[in-house]
């Protein structure tokens, strides 16, 4: 690890005095009683307490594919550990025939060591506290209406999920993501039978610019049997950080589609069309689409019942000899709601380069389980951009890199989490242009806890 001064101030202070603290709360975590945090009732009043920590640490080489850290260019071998801890209450009380319920979370966060291994979202000594969840609402049967800071997600995430683009400057860190939850909302659902909908008015954080962003989402759910539908239509009213502002998303999806004949396959798919005009940008007209098609097929008759996955992802690049705006954009993607993959897509490439934006990719993952709590997956991706440009700079070739992700998965239970991985990313011709020619390599390990 390179040789690095000591950060001073008054940053750095508090932030060693957040890792003493969460190391010190880490340190209880086996001699606590996870009975006194079971939900608590009076009357018609319930309360539920609980509080998840996390920590996670990355080391990289050959960072940024030799160029170095992005803020320190050379520094191409960092370490990184970054550490969260967020208390949550619930509570709920019961009417006739309704319930009106409340949440609110404060996140205590901090990023120790180099700093974030790119050298873009976060550097050594950020730290943060700040509430996440504060929302309000009530729900009967039919209707759920809530207002105020929540988590929300369309389908898997690939357009609408995460509210907040966790910085190390505003949230204390980057990988970890310990932020979820829309800055502010008003989400309105119905639940009949088969069909879910929604409409929604949605408020980012502001790293995402105060991005404003409203929306209807219908679900049409047929059981495990055959699977889901589901039709979006989105209005980003305000968006200017990455000139989201003015762009109109309409969304057609499946997922864990179904066959009676083959009953170990499931497809996934989705389609995304961009339009309306950039306002903040150049003013040029939004002609950006994306889709993809994923299968999954499971061998539970094998040792380890293993799983194999297949996904084809094409997202539009600009055509920078044309006045329109073709860039896809990722908009608010999530992760793991399906996995590590939906939809941050490769440990290294969508982590700090491609950000579900002019790339096409294509994954394969093997997925297997040597005992009841122990999940190993290996995954292999291809990226390439569709448009040989990054980011408006031209290149020579679409050509980007390879990347394979060896990973380990361990839950104890519900409340235990464990996660170390391997990621390794041999440059493409593009890459090489951009940044050097150097292997880029990320060991990283992940450890959760709720209780």
């Amino acid at each position: 690890m390179p040789n690095k001064s000591i950060p001073c101030g008054p940053r750095a202070r508090r932030s060693s005095s957040a890792l003493l603290l969460y190391l010190g709360f880490v340190g209880t975590i086996p001699a606590m009683n996870a009975s006194a945090f079971e939900p608590v009732t009076y009357g018609p009043l319930e309360a539920a307490f609980g509080v998840t920590a996390m920590a996670s640490t990355q080391q990289g080489s050959g960072v940024n594919f030799g160029f170095g850290a992005f803020n320190q260019p050379g520094d191409a071998a960092r370490t990184v550990m970054s550490a969260s801890i967020e208390p949550r209450l619930g509570l709920s009380w019961a009417l006739e025939r309704s319930t009106l319920y409340g949440a609110g979370s404060v996140v205590a966060a901090g990023t120790f060591f180099d700093g974030e291994i790119a050298g873009q979202f976060g550097r050594s000594g950020d730290d943060a506290f700040d509430n996440d969840e504060a929302h309000l609402g009530w729900r009967n049967d039919l209707f759920d209406v809530s207002v105020g800071a929540q988590e929300f997600i369309v389908g898997d995430g690939l357009l609408i999920g995460d509210g907040n683009f966790d910085t190390g400057a505003d949230d204390g860190q980057y990988w970890l993501l310990p932020f979820t939850a829309w800055r502010n909302s008003a989400i309105a659902k119905l639940t009949h039978e088969h069909l879910r909908g929604q409409l929604f008015w949605l408020r980012s954080d502001r790293d995402f610019g105060d991005a404003y962003v409203a929306g209807i989402n219908l679900d049409s759910e047929f059981g495990a049997d055959y699977g889901t539908l589901g039709l979006m239509y989105a209005d980003v009213l305000q968006g200017n950080q990455f000139n989201y502002d003015g762009i109109e998303v309409w969304n057609v999806r499946g997922a864990e589609i179904r066959h009676p004949l083959i009953p170990n396959l499931a497809l996934f798919g989705e389609y995304v069309a961009e339009r309306g005009r950039d306002e903040d940008g150049t003013g040029a007209d939004n002609e950006a689409s994306g889709w993809y098609i994923e299968a999954r097929y499971a061998l539970p008759g094998l040792p380890w019942s293993p799983a194999v996955h297949y996904r084809y992802l094409h997202l539009s690049g600009d055509e920078l000899d044309t006045p329109e705006n073709e860039e896809f954009r990722g908009l608010f993607f999530t992760t793991g709601t399906r996995g590590w993959d939906t939809w941050y897509q490769g440990e290294i490439a969508s982590q700090y380069h491609l950000f579900n934006q002019n790339q096409v990719t294509q994954m394969v993952k093997v997925t297997a389980s040597p005992a009841p709590r122990w999940t190993v997956s290996l995954y292999y991706y291809r990226f390439d951009l569709e448009e040989p440009q990054f980011l408006g700079t031209p290149v020579s070739s679409t050509d980007w890199a390879d990347e394979y992700n060896l990973m380990f998965e361990y839950a104890l239970n519900e409340r235990l989490y464990v996660f170390a991985a391997l990621a390794w990313s041999p440059p493409g011709t593009a890459v090489k242009q951009l940044f050097g020619d150097d292997d880029f390599t990320v060991l990283e390990t992940f450890f959760a806890y709720t209780f």
